[in-house]
């Protein structure tokens, strides 16, 4: 009996070696963002910073074997993607980053496979890291624009630019 079971075994995790399943590697950053009207702050409770912009390009590629090709134009992370019987398989190179705004993250993924939502993400995560760099508090009313382009004859650039002004409260008082 224990033979079987230990064949078993066995037998169950070869077979789970065909199936390819990687962690999708991210790093994740949030910042707060609102309109001036609605943060009701007089003007000398906050400083603005500066006006910053931020921007992101991702290509697209569908692949001979049916998958697909996600990765950033500066090669700092790729992904391809295929989806088989058994679900969705990532092959992954370097770091995904993704930059939400107030509470729109919910940790969900399934967003991810659209390039638009990548170089959304990751314009908004450098957007903040560049706010951090003032020590800002928050994003104000930023702008969020991707523009779409045919680059080669399987290839589709997604370039995504944020701009904001940036502010930080005043503590002093």
């Amino acid at each position: 009996m224990k033979r079987i079971l230990i064949l078993l075994l066995c037998a169950g995790s070869f077979a789970s070696c065909g199936t390819k399943r990687i962690i999708l590697p991210r790093a994740v950053n949030t910042i707060d963002m609102a309109p001036l009207e609605a943060l009701n702050l007089a003007r000398g409770d906050y400083e603005i910073l500066n006006t910053i912009t931020a921007d992101a390009s991702i290509i697209f590629q569908e692949r001979r074997d049916g998958g697909m090709k996600i990765a950033d134009a500066n090669n700092e992370f790729s992904m391809i993607v295929f989806n088989r019987k058994f679900g969705v398989v990532y092959e992954c190179d370097g770091i995904l980053k993704l930059g939400y705004l107030q509470s729109d993250y919910f940790g969900d993924n399934s967003d991810l496979l659209q390039p638009e939502v990548v170089a959304r993400r990751l314009a908004i995560y450098r957007a903040i890291n560049l706010a951090k760099e003032y020590g800002a508090d928050a994003l104000v009313e930023p702008t969020i624009a991707t523009n779409v382009e045919q680059v080669g004859k399987k290839q589709i650039l997604y370039k995504t630019t944020v701009t904001a002004k940036i502010i930080k409260l005043k503590t002093d008082r």
